[in-house]
């Protein structure tokens, strides 16, 4: 079903090489069946979840496609030539929806909207005080999904609609194994890399995925958990939720998230690659960080679905069907 292209470390590229057929048509009647509403085709987490995720599963192709998947053992996967570039919008998101719900249960962006398919492109006019990467052009520092959440999704889609073409807008990975390694190479690396595991380190939540634009909400969670080589990262959602707590910036505490980030966009090896239109990036959200190059052309249009192991009556927090 895919063939590699390029296996750098624990990230592969590969290409698909199978065809949807009468499937992708079943897969779309499937979804129209059980959603009244795709809410503005960015559909949401579905009340029934488990038993529309067995029913997508009798699917030949979706089924193989999710085992492929699921079976990979790389940290992060880019798929080429999915085969939904001539789709329409709803039907495209609603086989991007398929497809995650094969792999867990795809959650909800934020508490305003509910939507699962997040449209990852620049935004004209927008006013919070507190704009996400994914509502502008330029970079987009190395961070992990929801990391100012109780609990962040284990997985994460991005599905290309249209790469930048002003020849920038590369899709970047970092592996935390990689990042630790560069930690215990020092004293002072391996004390940050002890600090981190366990201090309570504040988060803030940007505004677009605030209940209310004008509140400052905050998490509080160490920045590497489990064994330690799992990571919830975003560095200026920590410098903000810091500026919002100054009690709690300590100079160690500072010092830490200083050196953390240097190694983090600095020295850490990292996969850099311009994705195609028509490629679907799985990474895992816990154990890679992922980022952005540099880019200017604002037409460039990614989809993003986040997906979470436990499903979304279960989940605590702000995402899915779960109320915060």
């Amino acid at each position: 079903m895919f063939s590699t292209i390029e296996q750098n470390g624990n990230i592969s590229v590969v290409k698909t090489n199978f065809t949807w057929g009468d499937d992708l048509a079943k897969v779309i009647g499937i979804i129209e069946r059980h959603f009244d509403d795709f809410n503005g085709n960015g559909f949401y987490p579905h009340p029934d979840e488990e038993a529309l995720q067995s029913e997508l599963l009798t699917v030949p192709t979706l089924r193989e496609f999710a085992a492929q998947l699921a079976e990979r053992k790389a940290r992060g996967l880019a798929i080429t030539d999915l085969g939904l570039a001539g789709l329409s919008e709803a039907h495209r998101n609603a086989v991007l929806y398929a497809i995650a719900l094969t792999q867990g249960f795809p959650t909800s962006t934020d508490q305003k909207t509910h939507r699962v398919a997040w449209d990852v492109r620049a935004r004209q006019g927008v006013q919070s005080k507190f704009v996400t990467f994914s509502e502008r052009t330029g970079t987009a520092d190395m961070h992990t999904d929801s990391s100012f959440y109780p609990m962040p999704e284990e997985q994460f889609l991005l599905y290309v609609v249209a790469s930048a073409r002003c020849n920038g807008g590369e899709s970047l990975l970092v592996d935390v194994e990689d990042i630790v390694t560069e930690l215990e190479r020092t004293a002072e690396g391996r004390a940050a890399y002890a600090l981190l595991r366990t201090a309570q380190v504040p988060f803030r939540v940007p505004s677009v995925y605030a209940a209310q634009d004008e509140q400052v909400e905050l998490f509080y969670a160490p920045v590497f958990h489990n064994d330690g080589h799992s990571m919830r990262w975003r560095y200026d959602s920590i410098e903000k939720g810091l500026a919002a707590r100054p009690d709690l910036a300590t100079p160690e505490l500072v010092a830490a998230v200083k050196l953390l980030n240097s190694i983090i966009e600095e020295k850490a090896p990292r996969f850099r690659r311009q994705l195609p239109d028509d490629t679907l990036l799985w990474a895992d959200n816990h154990r890679t960080l992922h980022g952005r190059a540099m880019y200017t052309d604002p037409g460039r249009h990614l989809i993003r679905i986040r997906v979470s192991s436990t499903p979304n009556a279960r989940r605590i927090g702000p995402s899915g069907i779960s109320a915060d």
